[in-house]
């Protein structure tokens, strides 16, 4: 099934976009609601009771699912959109209320899992968002209904995905830039930063990468000193990073992971290239591996404040 084909048209798909780009600008989830607000305020205003209550009228049976599986995945985009409107406190306990109900029916759990999968944690997904997922994670992790190798196999996938989470500090690492010298990611003096895992044998990175390198507002961040571009391979054959140095712009920092540290040590869950994280000047996750389109609006929204 192509899931695109599910949403209503290119506005509904745009509002989607600007909705998961507001939950990534917004030190996470629902900060409007946040601040002096008592946790029953919170949970009882309007959006909380809104995400809370969504599911009180489906019907979870799995021989409705089967019949009408459009439906169902419908409105779990158009509960995933209102994620950004509450905290994560109010998204946790409404995705954990939610998946209970689910549980009743093995066919229907299993397929609501996956759909969450899809959307919240697929690198192809323009709604992926870890923050989100690591919600449905928790719940798995700690369901004692699941079997202990179920269970151990989420407690796994959860800690991967707590990996340089926003707001933590990234992962520093060494790697061979291309003049030559060993540099540490976590050099550099510029305002904020933005690390690029790729590989120099995929298509698709050379595509993202010829998008950056010519979009303006990365040019000028670059030009006027707010930004450094990190571009690391983490292709084991130095021979494809070297000839691949070409391509890449000379205002950037070209690099090559020589020891495998990235992969070989876990260091970043790296789950497709490339993979693209924003950093503050104290090397402080800002944004991770969101959708390019995110990123730069997020840099745009950056370089606006900065003026």
């Amino acid at each position: 099934m192509n899931s695109i084909s599910l949403h209503r048209g290119g506005f509904y798909w745009a509002m989607v976009l600007l909705l998961m780009e507001i939950s990534c600008s917004n030190s996470r989830q629902g900060s409007m609601l946040q601040g002096d607000t008592t946790d029953n305020e919170i949970m009882n205003s309007l959006p909380a009771r809104r995400l809370l209550t969504y599911w009180n009228d489906f019907n979870f049976d799995g021989r409705v699912l089967v019949v009408n599986s459009n439906h169902a995945e419908q409105k779990l985009v158009d509960f995933i959109i209102l994620f950004p409107t509450v905290p994560d406190t109010v998204v946790r306990v409404a995705i954990h209320n939610m998946l209970k109900k689910a549980a009743a029916e093995p066919k229907t759990f299993t397929y609501f899992l996956d759909r969450y999968s899809h959307y919240l944690y697929s690198p192809n997904s323009p709604m992926r968002n870890e923050g989100y997922y690591e919600l449905v994670l928790i719940y798995l992790a700690g369901d004692e209904t699941l079997s202990d190798e179920q269970r151990s196999h989420y407690t796994t996938l959860l800690e991967h995905v707590r990996k340089n989470q926003v707001r933590t500090v990234a992962a520093d690492f060494e790697f061979l830039a291309k003049d030559g010298k060993y540099r540490r990611m976590h050099a550099g003096t510029k305002r904020y930063k933005m690390l690029v895992f790729y590989d120099p044998t995929c298509t698709h990175c050379a595509a993202v990468m010829q998008d950056l390198a010519q979009t303006p507002v990365v040019i000028n961040c670059i030009e006027n000193g707010f930004l450094d571009v990190v571009s690391v391979s983490l292709h084991p054959d130095r021979g494809s990073w070297m000839g691949y140095q070409k391509r890449i712009p000379d205002s950037w920092i070209n690099g090559w992971d020589e020891q495998g540290q990235v992969i070989n040590n876990g260091l970043y869950n790296i789950r497709a290239y490339p993979s693209i994280f924003l950093l503050d000047e104290k090397n402080r996750v800002l944004l991770k591996d969101a959708p390019l389109d995110i990123t730069l609006r997020y840099l745009v929204n950056l370089a606006n404040e900065g003026n």
